[in-house]
């Protein structure tokens, strides 16, 4: 595994999907008035905190657009990969989590079976393949600079579950609030920061 200074992690800021409780995986939704007003606090954020050297982002609306906020406080350019992107739902996107736990008992289908996969959806370990793919190739093209991914809750969870040797099924421990920094030490699969979320107070 290349060594990286440091990785950071971070979760786009809020959506009107968020507020109201229904999953939008690969749906393409915006942010909020305040998701916005987040990802301009997280840039300021991250002046007291961490310089990122580079940033990498889904390239989903909700993430790009956290993304560009950092990345307008440090004058860099954000780089785009597909394989950030959230857990794909398939044809529950746009369903509730109430409607998808009385029809699908989805929350016990995302803890205890990893090969789950929604109609048309992936499954718990086939993001976790594409996830940690890209991780290891931004890691290994900027192997002593501060990188900064900007992705999603489950997929980053999924991650996160992955580098302190979890099994993928636990990732609903690693959940994040929006715009909740994390900083992930690879050379000894620990956390040193997680869910920090100061710029919203």
């Amino acid at each position: 595994m290349a060594k990286t200074q440091t990785l950071g992690l971070v979760r786009h800021g809020e959506t009107y999907a968020n507020i109201d409780k229904v999953w939008h995986g690969h749906t393409d939704t915006e942010l909020t008035d305040n998701g916005r007003l987040q990802t301009q606090k997280l840039g300021t954020y991250f002046h007291n905190y961490m310089r990122p050297d580079v940033i990498y982002s889904s390239p989903l609306q909700r993430a790009k657009n956290t993304a560009k906020a950092v990345a307008k406080s440090f004058d860099l350019p954000v780089n785009l990969d597909a394989r950030l992107m959230e857990f794909g739902f398939g044809e529950w996107e746009g369903k509730t989590f109430e409607v998808l736990e009385s029809e699908h008992n989805i929350s016990a289908r995302l803890t205890e079976e990893g090969d789950f996969s929604p109609p048309d959806g992936e499954s718990l370990n086939s993001v976790k393949i594409r996830m940690i793919e890209a991780i290891e190739d931004i890691i290994q093209a900027h192997p002593d600079n501060n990188v900064l991914i900007v992705s999603h809750g489950v997929a980053l969870s999924i991650a996160i579950s992955h580098y302190l040797n979890n099994d993928v099924k636990l990732w609903p421990q690693y959940a994040k609030s929006n715009t909740a920094f994390s900083e992930l030490c690879l050379t000894t699969c620990s956390l040193t920061r997680f869910n920090q979320a100061e710029h919203l107070k």
